[in-house]
């Protein structure tokens, strides 16, 4: 069964698809956050699901796909991501 995870979005535009992309991700099965290394795409079926939240909390209709490469220390999030790679 696939994962499903959330994430906050300002715009759709800020996600590089098909790309190696660092983000905060909630679980949910048991709400944790986690800072990942990932790979995000609006189309596909065999990862799993990412939920986008926008600023103000309102999910969108359809999910996304994420397939997560690792999980990184939190501090990951605010390292510059041409640091991490």
């Amino acid at each position: 069964m696939a994962k499903q995870y959330d994430t906050f979005v300002d715009d759709l535009a800020t996600l590089p698809e098909g790309k190696e992309v660092v983000l905060a991700v909630r679980n949910l099965d048991d709400f944790k956050t986690i800072a990942v290394k990932a790979v995000v795409s609006s189309t596909g079926e065999e990862d799993d699901l990412l939920w986008l939240r926008f600023s103000r909390g309102r999910l969108r209709d359809k999910p996304w796909r994420i397939k997560v490469i690792e999980e990184l220390p939190f501090e990951a999030l605010f390292i510059e991501s041409s640091v991490l790679q």
